[in-house]
């Protein structure tokens, strides 16, 4: 379960419980609580691991690139070695290789550009789910307090 729907279920928790009469009080479900913040602890560590995941993920496809990048720039060192007989072919073998180069600088730079924009969304994202996370239970934790608060100062 995310934390997202967790959050969700507290809220909903809190809202619908029933009111004491003549109070602006609610009672709640201490137990259905304490579950959903369970859950919520089980489910952070979990969105965690998703993220190093997708940060795993990102750091495969760079290496893939990385590899695929050195493998061209050797295929085109071979391809300039077997050319260099004759002076016409030498100098076009070496414009190809160098296309062949830039090309592969160009594709590498291009996807290792894209997984790390990708990267960066995700933890992006996991950041902003976080941070919900947090700010709501706080807000919860000091409605708690403060309605804990009002009933001692009534008492």
């Amino acid at each position: 379960m995310n934390s997202d729907k967790l959050l969700e279920d507290l809220e909903s928790a809190i809202l619908n419980a029933a009111k004491m009469p003549f109070t602006n009080k609610k009672m709640i479900e201490e137990e259905e609580i304490l579950q959903i913040i369970d859950d919520l602890k089980e489910a952070m560590p979990a969105e965690l691991d998703q993220s190093k995941r997708i940060i795993a993920e990102r750091d495969k496809i760079l290496s893939d690139a990385q590899h695929h990048a050195d493998s061209m720039v050797a295929q085109a060192k071979d391809y300039i070695a077997k050319l260099t007989e004759e002076s016409e072919l030498v100098r076009q073998a070496q414009e190809r290789a160098n296309q062949i180069i830039l090309q592969a600088n160009n594709s590498s730079e291009e996807l290792k550009n894209s997984s790390i924009r990708y990267a960066g969304d995700v933890l992006k994202y996991v950041e902003s789910t976080l941070e919900k996370t947090l700010s709501s239970i706080q807000q919860n934790r000091e409605s708690l307090l403060k309605s804990n608060k009002k009933e001692e100062e009534q008492s």
